[in-house]
């Protein structure tokens, strides 16, 4: 069933309707009844708006863009629907809202390892938290709708016009969340949570949204870290960076690279990626297939078609030992921040020649050359990440689910499936590195 069948469907006493007339032509929008003259526009389709989309939507942005939006419609991770919202205010554009509707398993996102835990609890308090948790696995399985991406680590929900402060566009996401969830139930998609994801902690922002959101019953939930590295003017090259270390730091830099000496790198063109397709795909779920929690899969074509899509800005570069594929790493320029995007190692070659080490020292020698002013190297692996330089930033995300009770449940069971990693921050560099603008 497509939108344009929804309009129909829609009753006018519970949620009007009106056309518009807009510089693109007539659009069907939803007012905002708390927020009059506010109102949206709702597809599931962003090559029928891509135009108005990408006039309204931040020009610095690239995974706001309809290109990038629509090569992920087209190839989704498994049980992945899309909505995008164009926000109008007395009928003038003012914004947009990219929002995923995913079918949560909790068991299938778990990657179990029942030899890391005790066949048996001598404590009855263990054993019964135990036996809650695994039936509360077994049995949990939610429709999310998410106003962000699943695939990226930062906030990459929406996008409103200066005009708007904080404060109303905290507002009008909470309300439009709530008027897409109407159009859901018309399509038969119970949305059982509400998820707004990856927030600076720090941020006026977010310290705007989180009040806005916990008046609706949302709760603040704080995920693993993001590994940001910015990267400093006097870099003019790796050497200028490996410079900038304190001795320890370049002895373990110039010992990974003698180790990855017999690796052969090449970066690979739209026609290579498509001809290694299988294999690019079977070293990613080698590390996917590690995580202690996967919520997805990303479809077998995304790495060829992303290149298709974005080209010059994304780079794939594969590692070689004696003409065999044994790893790869994506970079994606974003403008001034180069995203350390998806990788693939086959775990047997890993400790011998330092191959993850040494794609972090390709990624930091990549964005040197590329000019950009900071590197995205989103979650795990936090500690290995600070040695190259990288700091973390705390990020909040926040839920709700449709039922209140629920949703005080489920943020013990979240604390529970995320648990706080251990580490140790590093600080390579002789001279530290001023704390990253939380903007």
């Amino acid at each position: 069933m497509t939108l344009s069948h929804l309009h129909s469907m829609f009753s006018p006493n519970n949620h009007p309707q009106k056309t518009i007339q807009t510089e693109l032509g007539n659009a069907t929008v939803y007012p905002l009844n708390d927020h009059p003259g506010y109102s949206i526009q709702i597809t599931d389709k962003v090559g029928t708006i891509a135009e108005l989309w990408d006039q309204v939507s931040k020009k610095d942005n690239l995974f706001l863009q309809s290109s990038y939006l629509k090569m992920l419609e087209q190839f989704p991770p498994d049980k992945m629907t899309f909505r995008y919202l164009v926000f109008y205010h007395n009928n003038t554009p003012i914004g947009v809202s990219y929002n995923q509707v995913f079918r949560l398993s909790i068991e299938d996102s778990m990657q179990q390892n029942e030899t890391s835990e005790p066949k048996q609890s001598f404590c009855i308090l263990t054993a019964i938290k135990k036996a809650v948790k695994n039936w509360f696995i077994k049995k949990a399985e939610f429709n999310l709708l998410i106003c962000g991406n699943m695939l990226l680590t930062g906030a990459y929900g929406y996008s409103f016009n200066d005009q708007i402060d904080a404060s109303k566009t905290a507002a009008l996401i909470q309300d439009s969340l709530e008027s897409l969830q109407t159009v859901l139930d018309t399509e038969s998609i119970k949305i059982n949570i509400h998820l707004i994801k990856d927030h600076l902690k720090q941020s006026n922002d977010t310290l705007h949204l989180k009040e806005t959101l916990q008046k609706d019953t949302y709760h603040p939930f704080l995920m693993q870290p993001s590994m940001h590295m910015p990267i400093r003017e006097n870099w003019i090259d790796f050497d200028a960076y490996l410079s900038d270390m304190s001795s320890k730091y370049r002895v373990r830099a110039k010992r990974a690279r003698k180790k990855g000496k017999d690796i052969v790198k090449k970066e690979l063109s739209l026609e290579e990626i498509e001809a290694n397709e299988d294999r690019i795909h079977a070293l990613y779920k080698m590390i996917a297939d590690g995580a202690g929690f996967n919520a997805f899969l990303l479809h077998k074509k995304y790495f060829t078609e992303l290149k298709r899509s974005l080209g010059d800005q994304y780079k794939l570069t594969a590692y070689y030992i004696d003409g065999q594929l044994i790893a790869f790493y994506t970079a994606i320029f974003n403008y001034d921040e180069m995203d350390a995007h998806f990788l693939g190692v086959d775990s047997a070659f890993n400790r011998q020649h330092q191959v993850y080490l040494n794609i972090l020292y390709d990624l930091v020698n990549r964005a040197i050359e590329g000019g950009v002013k900071q590197i995205d190297f989103a979650r795990t692996a936090l500690e290995i990440k600070s040695s190259v330089g990288a700091q973390a930033q705390e990020m909040l995300c926040f839920f709700k689910h449709r039922n209140a009770l629920s949703s005080k449940f489920l943020q013990l069971v979240f604390d529970s499936l995320n648990p706080e990693e251990e580490w140790q921050p590093r600080s390579p560099f002789k001279i530290k590195e001023a704390p990253l603008s939380l903007g």
